[in-house]
């Protein structure tokens, strides 16, 4: 089964200094009724314990599903049956794991750690506010994952301590492609082991932008350096996708920055939810994509740990091989990144792009 390092101590939710943030989340904590209170006291530990368990599956879901299938039990919460009730406890559960069941069990940099205090408050404001109609099940799940500690604040992304690059999706690769590059890739940086997995939230997007993407692959570079048996970062989505690249120049950066300096590609397929992302807010793609001249594709662009580490280093002393825009608008200011970078600031941003 898929580990984590022990090399360190344990980050617990006591190790942040959140001020109010943990005033916020015993509100949501404590908006139980009638025998809530006691069934949640009985019952989330050993769901807590499943849900990190089962988070080394390959179903980044199962977590969240976990502490869903508890909550669903109308004989320990009768108040679930209805919407508002199960959204009304799927918040005090959230709230919950994360005071009394979050941990990080790999050793994380101060530029991470430092991001931690509004993260949390970003998460503390949306289950004290309530989530809307409904709490959707992407961001539960999500917000499962943060509360237990098993996805990991990065800035422009988030990054899942658990994950795998399995052997048969590379073989795939190399068939398709007709090219060993990918296989030798795969080899080359380790193969088999465990990598970090990056995600987007869209309820974060504020850095979503070159100078965002730069400051988060030198953190993702930090944790490399403090983590030495992952193998490196893992990116999933349709924006990896090489044909995004010439047919949204202004995303470009995303990937060619990152293949520049040593990540390579493999082609996942293409799914219903892939296409509505990738058309949804481009009237451009959505063209290209009725005239039948694009299919969006979900590709993973995998960046092993020594040429990111590489990258990183060297970008300490030449800000020019960071992330960069050919939009003017979004190009990155290198001089305002190099300065906040050695103080584990977030650097400036503008708001995110339209996707």
């Amino acid at each position: 089964m898929l580990k984590p390092q022990r090399g360190a101590a344990m980050l617990l939710f006591k190790d942040l200094e959140l001020g109010d943030v943990v005033s916020q989340l015993q509100i949501a904590a404590n908006d139980v009724a009638g025998s809530e209170d006691g069934q949640l006291s009985r019952l989330l530990p050993a769901a807590a314990a499943k849900a990190r368990e089962i988070a080394s599956h390959w179903d980044f879901m199962a977590p969240g599903r976990v502490i869903d299938e508890l909550l669903q039990d109308r004989d320990a919460f009768p108040g679930a049956a209805d919407v508002e009730g199960r959204k009304r406890l799927q918040r005090v559960a959230v709230a919950r794991l994360a005071l009394n069941f979050f941990q990080v069990e790999d050793p994380l940099p101060p530029s991470v750690t430092s991001l931690y205090p509004e993260f949390f408050r970003r998460l503390a404001k949306f289950v004290v506010e309530g989530p809307g109609e409904r709490y959707e099940e992407e961001y539960f799940a999500k917000d499962v994952r943060y509360a237990l500690g098993l996805t990991v604040p990065g800035g422009a992304l988030q990054f899942d301590l658990l994950y795998r690059i399995g052997p048969k999706l590379i073989l795939r690769e190399v068939n398709r492609t007709k090219s060993p590059l990918p296989a030798l890739s795969y080899l080359r940086s380790g193969g088999w082991g465990r990598w970090y997995n990056e995600h987007l939230d869209l309820r974060a997007m504020r850095e979503f932008n070159p100078d965002g993407w730069t400051a988060h692959c030198a953190r993702m570079a930090d944790v490399l350096v403090l983590n030495p048996g992952v193998l490196g970062i893992v990116g999933v989505g349709w924006f990896y996708d090489p044909a995004v690249a010439e047919n949204s120049p202004t995303l470009a950066y995303i990937q060619d920055t990152q293949t520049k300096y040593g990540a390579f590609h493999v082609r996942i397929g293409t799914e219903p939810h892939h296409i509505q992302n990738a058309i949804y807010k481009s009237a451009l793609r959505r063209r290209l994509y009725e005239e039948g001249k694009y299919l969006p594709t979900c590709y993973m662009l995998a960046w092993p740990r020594a040429p990111l580490i590489e990258w990183a280093e060297r970008l300490k002393v030449d800000p020019s091989v960071g992330f960069a825009s050919s939009d003017p608008v979004t190009q990155p200011r290198s001089a305002a990144f190099s300065q906040t970078r050695s103080a584990n600031v977030a650097p400036p941003t503008a708001p995110g792009p339209v996707l």
